[in-house]
């Protein structure tokens, strides 16, 4: 179903809950009666600073039960852990928590930063204006500890409160749980940004994950409030939990996926269960809710779109379903273990070392004069991939040192130029940030030429894992891993990959075997398929590496 039809799913809905006092329904049972008799009633969360696989990584209970569809019976969870903030202002507070408050982006509201709001209200309202312009008998309040929070939408209907974060958490369960609650709520929390600022978003610290905690348990208390209602059974709770923007270091201004992915749940009686496709956006909150009030946001010319109705399970395949290459680099020679149309061939200074390593052997590319030294996937050029451009590739790596240049872990496309059709993993790349890292391109074609994922940063001599993948919807997420039982994601929008290049795949080179700067380091476990990884699959293969075991024994 698409926006629409969830619109006017609801539309229908809010005509048989009475809200004119008469019903186009006919129920059979008392039950039914009830469910048409529900009210609706809303509350969406703006978490600041919070990275979408923080919901995973961190102690977040509250976060994955509602993920999950665990909160109540009936309720149910269309959530992302590929969302992403506006995309015509950098990834910071002002212009984001305008556009989830009104729908719209920055072209729209006009705020490119954390500075006076400059936003024409009456013409972007809030949605709890909206709510109470359309419904003048409901209640509306909005909660912050940001001080700039008090420009959005100001208006004498909304109830604004400002307090700390603490005092907010203890407030909001009393609030829910009053006989005469507010029915449109908006809530702001800053604790994973203050943690993130003052310890680090990503590589996680421990005093940015104690943030996270602190956040998921003040929405705990929310729900139980929520839970708690005697009128709940006969209320339509519809939950949103969003975010700002993530996080990279201890800042949150850059571009490359660390900022920009962050995560959404839609929880409610009315959606489905399962991971909303694509990359939703923080703004898609606005009209959400108003649908779910039975408002019609699809003539307010807004940015945002009703998600909720449309969601995907992931196809549960055999990890060796689609798996094209698999390299363990044990014996003499580089194994390939499944497809026997690509053949492994070693160049230069690119040798299988030792059983004392980590998963046993490993491929170690070591320093040439030429730089030109790897694995060449001979055959590879010519795979067949699902729907032109799905793929998935995950390994072990570890580097000794800094890399000279922008080497290159796997590619299979010539380096010379990023633009170019097809995908590459380096291991020395900078994004806007000083420090280079390791970091995912993909040649794209078009109005935007190329992709540039990362960076994430190295341990110099410590095996670290990585992988890509591509799925059916065009969301390209990549990944990080390491011993520590982290794993980091991030993902962009790819729907015009190039991933066809007339090139092989290599290892520690680019597609031509001539790129200058030469990877130095060991890779182990490489695999390579001609379809997309599941975020579970991707876990699976990671928690298993780091255990011990390597993907050969998954596969048998």
């Amino acid at each position: 179903m698409d926006s629409k039809g969830l619109v006017g799913v609801l539309l229908a809905l809010a005509t048989a809950q009475c809200f004119t006092g008469c019903s186009t329904l006919k129920p059979e049972t008392a039950t039914e009666t009830r469910q048409a008799q529900r009210k609706p009633k809303a509350l969406v969360i703006m978490l600041d600073g919070m990275r979408a696989d923080s919901v995973e990584n961190a102690y977040a209970p509250n976060l994955r039960m509602l993920r999950d569809g665990a909160w109540q019976p009936g309720y149910k969870c269309a959530w992302s852990l590929t969302s992403h903030t506006i995309y015509d202002a950098i990834t910071v507070s002002g212009p984001n928590h305008t556009a989830i408050a009104t729908g719209v982006t920055s072209a729209k509201h006009t705020i490119k930063q954390n500075h006076k709001s400059t936003c024409d209200f009456k013409k972007w309202p809030s949605w709890l204006v909206r709510v109470v312009d359309a419904k003048p008998e409901k209640k509306a309040l909005f909660m912050y500890s940001w001080k700039w929070d008090e420009q959005i939408s100001p208006d004498p209907r909304v109830k604004f409160i400002h307090g700390t974060d603490a005092g907010n958490a203890a407030a909001m369960p009393k609030i829910l749980a009053a006989a005469d609650a507010p029915d449109a709520l908006m809530w702001y929390i800053d604790w994973p940004d203050h943690g993130g600022h003052g310890f680090g978003y990503y590589p996680y610290t421990f005093g940015h994950l104690n943030t996270v905690y602190l956040a998921d348990k003040a929405i705990g208390g929310a729900l139980k409030a929520i839970a708690s209602r005697p009128t709940f059974k006969e209320e339509d709770w519809m939950i949103i939990v969003t975010a700002d923007h993530g996080g990279y270091w201890r800042t949150h201004g850059l571009w490359g996926g660390h900022c920009e992915t962050i995560p959404m749940l839609v929880t409610g009686r009315n959606v489905s269960q399962g991971r909303i496709p694509g990359i939703p956006r923080n703004f898609d909150s606005a009209p959400t809710a108003l649908a779910h009030f039975g408002i019609d946001p699809s003539n307010m010319d807004l940015d945002g779109k009703v998600v909720g109705a449309e969601t995907v399970e992931d196809a549960k395949r055999c990890l060796k379903d689609g798996l094209a290459v698999y390299l363990p680099f044990e014996g003499k020679a580089p194994v390939n273990a499944v497809n026997g149309d690509v053949t492994p061939e070693a160049f230069g200074n690119a040798t299988i070392v030792g059983k004392g390593e980590f998963l046993g052997g490993c491929l170690r590319v070591a320093a040439e004069a030429n730089g030109f030294a790897g694995v060449c996937l001979k055959g590879s050029e010519k795979l067949a991939f699902e729907n032109g451009a799905e793929f998935a590739m995950a390994m072990w790596v570890k580097m000794p040192e800094a890399q000279k240049g922008d080497s290159v872990i796997v590619a299979n496309k010539d380096w010379h130029s990023g633009s170019n059709p097809g995908i590459l993993v380096t291991g020395n790349k900078t994004i806007e940030s000083k420090q280079g890292g390791v970091c995912f391109n993909a040649g794209m074609g078009g109005a935007r030429p190329r992709i540039d994922m990362g960076p994430y940063d190295i341990e110099f001599g410590k095996w670290t894992f990585y992988a890509a993948t591509r799925g059916p919807d065009g969301v390209l997420r990549f990944y990080q891993g390491g011993r520590d039982g982290y794993l980091y994601s991030i993902a962009l929008d790819a729907k015009d990959i190039k991933l066809a290049t007339g090139l092989p795949f290599c290892l520690g080179q680019d597609g031509t075997r001539k790129y200058p700067h030469a990877f130095i380091g060991d890779i182990d476990d490489f695999a390579l398929w001609t379809r997309t990884l599941s975020h579970g699959d991707v876990r699976k293969i990671y928690e298993a590496g780091r255990n011990g075991i390597e993907l050969g024994e998954l596969i048998k």
